[in-house]
């Protein structure tokens, strides 16, 4: 606001105009790496731009600014996905970032807002990869299935398998969750509610921040609350594992935490989720060999405790009420 109250000068709008224009143009990677372009920059900001002795030209100190703030915008996308990151490689991961960002500017102080979109539209990408979406059979769609093709180019490029990319998503999204859901406190069954347990109508309820991922390749130890890259150094290859593993995310008293569960505990409670305990544990002990039956009754009590000490359950939702029938039409009932 100019100082009499009113409308800014229109210098001041000419130059807030261009000054915006620069640092929302992405940085080129022509060269192998993301760097500026000071030859586009609008020649009217440059010559505003004062440079005292033995100081930078104005166009390279305002090409640092721009650069540094990218470089601030793709680590902050970095860190709230640092395991599709990692999956994808960190230069095709900021191409994709950068296509987030051209479509979504920033506009909030809070840097992990450049964040709020980036899985949706990667999730997006993957399904139609998944599909069996060829760039062959891409011509003439809208604009935004042209920019979910470059999205999934990037992808391909990448050559990171698809379900590895998935299974990282899955984990940075389920993080993110924990991260910003509430701890709703531990919940500590009296023994009647322990005994309903094995009735068919009890039901566990689960804490909003609770969510099951799985992982086939070695992927929970880059979490986005470690920091910086773990390697220290170059990064080494994603392992896979022999077999598959489960994690639960979910939200502490301390912060967020990620478990590793056995497989069938991890089993017992995806199917939780859709049964009462009772019948969810039927449904589990029914798909088990006999040596996986020994495992899970011998584990299940320290599992239940697990659960409740980590606060993954909150306590017993209200039985639905079983619907009634009509009245039959016949009144023999038969």
């Amino acid at each position: 606001m100019s100082p009499s109250g009113g409308d800014p000068p229109g210098w001041l709008r000419e130059l807030q105009r261009d000054f915006t224009a620069v640092l929302r143009a992405p940085l080129d990677s022509g060269t192998g790496v993301f760097r500026e372009r000071q030859e586009r920059y609008p020649a009217r900001l440059v010559a505003q731009l004062r440079s005292g002795p033995g100081s930078p030209a104005p166009a390279e100190r305002l090409a640092l600014y721009h650069r540094q703030y990218w470089m601030r915008l793709f680590t902050a996308l970095q860190t709230s996905f640092p395991r599709v990151s990692r999956a994808m490689g960190y230069w095709h991961f900021n191409h994709l970032a950068a296509l987030h960002l051209a479509a979504r500017p920033p506009r909030h102080f809070d840097l992990d807002e450049v964040a709020r979109g980036f899985a949706a539209r990667l999730d997006r990408a993957l399904q139609r990869l998944g599909d069996g979406a060829s760039r062959g059979r891409r011509s003439k769609r809208p604009a935004r299935e042209h920019e979910e093709d470059a999205w999934c180019r990037r992808i391909e490029l990448s050559r990171a398998p698809l379900a590895m990319v998935r299974q990282a998503l899955r984990m940075d999204e389920a993080e993110r969750h924990a991260y910003e859901s509430p701890f709703e406190g531990l919940w500590r069954p009296a023994p009647e509610e322990l005994a309903r347990l094995a009735q068919a109508e009890a039901r566990l309820r689960f804490a909003v921040s609770c969510t099951l991922a799985q992982e086939d390749w070695d992927l929970a130890r880059f979490s986005r609350l470690a920091g910086a890259d773990q390697d220290g150094g170059a990064p080494e290859a994603i392992r896979r594992h022999p077999s598959t593993r489960t994690w639960v995310f979910a939200r502490s008293a301390a912060g967020t935490t990620t478990t590793s569960v056995d497989p069938l505990f991890a089993r017992l409670l995806e199917r939780c989720r859709e049964l009462p305990f009772g019948e969810a544990l039927a449904a589990v002990e029914q798909g088990c060999t006999a040596a996986e039956a020994t495992r899970l009754r011998e584990g299940l009590q320290g599992w239940i405790a697990l659960a409740l000490a980590s606060g993954w359950w909150t306590g017993l939702a209200e039985a639905e009420p079983r619907a009634q029938e009509e009245p039959s039409d016949d009144p023999g009932g038969a």
